[in-house]
């Protein structure tokens, strides 16, 4: 099996800390890549030093993660490769909780349970290899970032990129933070060379913005699904498979007596109080 792994260095200082976690590949023919608006000459250094062979390519810094993945396979025929193994620094959020699939993340735990769901060590690695090996498994990614879409380019703008590119699917779940194995081959549906820069937002925009890269952070995760593929999770203890066991059997009943969601072409806001729907 030959993987590609696609590393994204927008935090260089984060460097080596990634170092770490990709020194648990084995078992597999692998190249690197490393994206990036520049590169220091002391990361090229200490990359030069862990891979000889690692190859890096300077692109814009926008469109977050996305663009530069997309950016890379431009350049890379997805034939080259079997798997792509997609990673990006991310940035700490210090104290701020932000929730996610039920789950409070700080600090750099964003960052930190998505790699861990590929790279935590040897065992998770080779938990990852044997997944791939797997005929009808198409991605493989975090359990615990693993969620159902919401936010406005969930729905329409999605819908539409994908009814553009020939796809559809039922599936509705994404990886919330794109650090992923993805087979190659489900690459060959996207128009990679019609990509530009200048398609991509240049700063920050809320998760409703509904830019391309948001909506294409949702399409990478359904180009399994939407092929015929399955999605493995990995990366999750016991004590997490029962609170969300226990979070499938009373979300439903929160929901019912209190909610706030998108409904409709129009995605218009509506309150739930004990069943009742009232427009917002």
């Amino acid at each position: 099996m030959k993987v590609l792994v696609l590393l994204h260095l927008y935090y260089e200082e984060q460097l080596g800390w990634f170092l770490t976690q990709l020194a648990h590949i084995h078992g597999c023919d692998w190249d690197l890549l490393l994206t990036g608006p520049s590169f220091s000459e002391t990361s090229v250094a200490a990359i030069r030093a862990f891979k000889p062979d690692a190859r890096f390519l300077t692109c814009e810094n926008v469109g977050y993660d996305v663009w530069p993945f997309l950016r890379a396979f431009q350049e890379i025929s997805p034939d080259d490769y079997d798997w792509v193994l997609k990673l990006h620094t991310k940035g700490n959020t210090g104290s701020h909780k932000i929730r996610i699939n039920g789950t409070h993340l700080t600090g750099f735990m964003w960052r930190d349970i998505l790699v861990d769901a590929l790279l935590a060590d040897d065992a998770r690695w080779e938990e990852v290899l044997e997944a791939c090996a797997r005929p009808d498994c198409g991605m493989v990614c975090s359990r615990k970032l693993y969620a159902r879409l919401g936010f406005k380019e969930d729905h329409s703008l999605l819908d539409n990129e994908l009814s553009r590119i020939g796809l559809q699917t039922d599936e509705r779940r994404f990886c919330i933070g794109t650090m992923f194995m993805l087979r190659c081959s489900l690459l060959k549906v996207l128009p990679l060379q019609d990509f530009r820069a200048e398609q991509f937002p240049r700063e920050s925009a809320s998760n409703s913005g509904g830019t391309l890269a948001h909506t294409y952070e949702r399409v990478l995760s359904l180009l399994a699904p939407a092929q015929g593929y399955t999605v493995v999770t990995t990366g999750s203890d016991a004590a997490y498979e029962r609170k969300q066991r226990i979070r499938r059997f009373t979300k439903p009943v929160l929901d019912f007596m209190f909610s706030i969601d998108r409904k409709g072409e129009d995605e218009r806001k509506y309150l739930t109080l004990l069943g009742i729907q009232i427009p917002l």
